[in-house]
């Protein structure tokens, strides 16, 4: 006996329209092999249109978008693609459009999500997403809080590792002129 009226067996966010699988994986060859990046945005437009929770198609379309210097559509589709997939890579996105655009609060948080989902697996992408942190950080004169943070990720990674693309003498700098003037009566006017 079959009952019908119970839909509970399929789960629609993982069928995926068949032509949207065809048109990501060409969209892939024209954008890594072929370098066309119009083709493959039209492609991956079209997939996402076909099947909205396709998140290879969704992933590859914002890439493209940032790329092509689409910041707020590239941010949007990596929102969307956040309801179907929780990723240290797409935190580490999301944080990343939000710095270019300004919204440094939002930038933080999610680059707090993306290190607290990292495994040791991510470390070059962990030391990215610190630097970009520590930008913040200085951008917002937070000097301590990105002077601690470095400490922190000095003692993570190796000594020969790509965070210290940042002047941290200036950073010394900076947080010895606020203590500095935060012992003394002066104001800065």
């Amino acid at each position: 006996m079959q009952n019908t009226n119970i839909k509970s067996y399929i789960n629609n966010t993982k069928i995926v329209n068949i032509k949207s699988e065809i048109l990501c994986r060409e969209a892939e060859d024209d954008f890594y092999y072929f370098k066309k990046v119009n083709t493959a945005y039209k492609k991956l437009c079209e997939a996402v249109k076909l099947t909205p929770s396709h998140t290879k198609s969704i992933l590859l379309l914002a890439d493209i978008c940032f790329i092509k210097g689409y910041i707020k559509k590239a941010l949007n589709l990596y929102l969307q693609a956040l309801q179907y997939i929780k990723q240290p890579r797409l935190y580490a996105a999301i944080a990343n459009c939000y710095n270019i655009r300004g919204n440094y609060d939002s930038a933080l948080e999610y680059c707090n999500y993306a290190i607290e989902f990292m495994t040791e697996e991510h470390l070059s992408l962990y030391s990215q997403v610190t630097e970009m942190k520590i930008n913040i950080l200085i951008s917002q004169k937070k000097y301590k809080q990105a002077y601690n943070t470095f400490i922190k990720t000095q003692n993570i990674l190796d000594k020969n590792s790509d965070i210290y693309n940042i002047n941290y003498e200036l950073l010394s700098e900076k947080i010895n002129l606020q203590n500095k003037l935060k012992h003394s009566s002066l104001k800065i006017v």
